[in-house]
């Protein structure tokens, strides 16, 4: 397997979040089969599930890897394990939230992984941290860019994000 461009998603609530993400960015740079391309803005958005939760911090990386799907799914697991990530309840508060969102051109559709992500275009707190790293990807079964994504949701009411931070 050659080399493929990936968006990782990263979200978390819990504890010092935006540390979290600066140590999981360094992580995998720090692995000889990731190469970090680039790192979107930070953003600050509300919860969704249950509530009473803090707000989220909420992000994209573009990294290029020959690990294969699989594989960088568990790395991705252990790096959540590692950063006190636990799975009580879905959509529960927590320390850090790593999902692989696309990995090339690649479509995967199995028990343990989705590929490109299932929600990618319904959620704006993915759509903006990705517009910022790679606003001409293209969804490889829909045919629209992540850009036209989130002007389908403006377009149906839901807000744009506040500007996000640099991290």
């Amino acid at each position: 397997m050659g080399l493929s461009r990936v968006h990782i998603a990263l979200g978390g609530n819990l504890g010092d979040v935006k540390q979290t993400f600066i140590q999981v960015r360094s992580e995998l740079n720090a692995l000889a089969e990731v190469k970090l391309l680039k790192s979107s803005k930070l953003y600050q958005t509300p919860p969704v599930g249950p509530a009473g939760q803090p707000d989220y911090l909420n992000a994209v990386i573009e990294i290029e890897t020959s690990t294969k799907p699989d594989t960088l799914l568990t790395l991705l697991h252990r790096i959540e394990d590692a950063h006190g990530r636990t799975r009580a309840a879905r959509w529960a508060a927590r320390t850090l939230d790593l999902d692989i969102l696309t990995y090339g051109d690649i479509q995967i559709d199995s028990e343990a992984l989705t590929i490109p992500h299932l929600m990618i275009g319904e959620r704006m707190f993915v759509l903006c941290p990705l517009c910022d790293v790679d606003p001409n990807w293209q969804h490889p079964l829909l045919k629209v860019t992540a850009t036209q994504m989130r002007n389908q949701l403006i377009a149906k009411g839901v807000p744009l994000l506040p500007e996000g931070e640099r991290w």
